[in-house]
């Protein structure tokens, strides 16, 4: 009987559900926004870096001769020039049904090819993915503008299901982001920040680090410091599959964690594609009342 019962509530929260929101919306433009930067700020020596196995830059082996790195390799400027009029549209809101699998494209394509490619660009990789099936059933013009009907019956299944396994994305990013501390010493004895802040490649800017100096030799503060950083991990993590309070402590969360992140690491492109798929996992979801046919915030 809990089966059926379990089964039956399913089958009503699908049918009531609807994904298309500020949350959705504002998400993809974040994600268009991060990989629009990488390519303006960014040259192709910078983004492609040769290597002994790569010595092109580019990893066009297997699948990713598809790719739109590889696919222009001839012509270079041509696929960057598409790739940012695709993400420069996508950015706008145009037609989220016909721009959803091109962003999904140029995104995968920079994360695949990319000898060195970052956590943001694979995480942009996987949530763009994860949108395509939410964002099909769209028929909007503008995904700024209001929804005025529910989605089609073949589509609601498929949204609902994107949203819960990209929820569990962020649960099992977060999760191993925090357990992973947890096993490293450093972490565990309080001194990783101190470390971290430190390096010359990620860490602080050699103004803000000379600073700061003697701050960083404190143990009791870079200690509780880099515990928080746990703690926060690992509380979105379980945060995030919970109701609407719950993701929206798991977003507060994530969003001081991460512009932290952004302002004291030097990593705003990191940023901006993590907080993009915690926008769309965290933001509030609507239904549609089955009697009046209105929408209304889920409980």
């Amino acid at each position: 009987m809990p089966v059926v019962i379990g089964a039956a509530a399913l089958t009503r929260a699908v049918a009531r559900f609807e994904p298309r929101g500020a949350g959705l919306s504002v998400g993809r433009a974040l994600l268009a926004a991060a990989q629009l930067a990488v390519l303006v700020f960014n040259q192709d020596a910078d983004l492609f870096v040769a290597t002994r196995e790569h010595p092109t830059g580019v990893d066009c082996g297997g699948v990713r001769a598809a790719a739109l790195p590889c696919a222009t390799a001839d012509a270079p400027l041509v696929g960057r020039i598409a790739a940012v009029a695709v993400l420069l549209v996508v950015a706008s809101g145009y037609r989220p049904r016909w721009t959803c699998v091109p962003h999904w494209y140029v995104t995968a394509g920079l994360a695949m090819t990319m000898p060195m490619a970052n956590g943001g660009d694979k995480i942009a990789q996987i949530a763009t993915m994860l949108l395509v099936p939410l964002c099909l059933g769209d028929d909007r013009v503008w995904q700024w503008g209001p929804v005025v009907r529910p989605l089609a019956a073949n589509w609601r299944g498929v949204a609902f299901a994107a949203l819960v396994v990209l929820r569990g994305q962020l649960c099992l990013v977060y999760a191993y982001a925090g357990l992973s501390k947890l096993g490293d010493p450093l972490w565990r004895q309080g001194s990783a920040m101190s470390v971290v802040f430190a390096d010359p490649y990620f860490g602080l800017a050699r103004e803000v680090h000379d600073l700061v100096a003697p701050a960083l030799s404190w143990y009791w503060p870079m200690a509780l410091l880099g515990w928080s950083v746990i703690a926060a991990q690992l509380v979105i993590a379980v945060a995030v599959l919970g109701g609407p309070r719950a993701r929206a402590l798991a977003f507060a969360l994530g969003l001081c964690l991460h512009l932290g992140i952004a302002l004291l690491m030097n990593l705003p492109l990191f940023t901006l594609a993590v907080l993009g798929m915690l926008v769309v996992g965290c933001a509030p979801t609507r239904r549609w009342d089955a009697g009046s046919g209105v929408l209304e915030r889920a409980r």
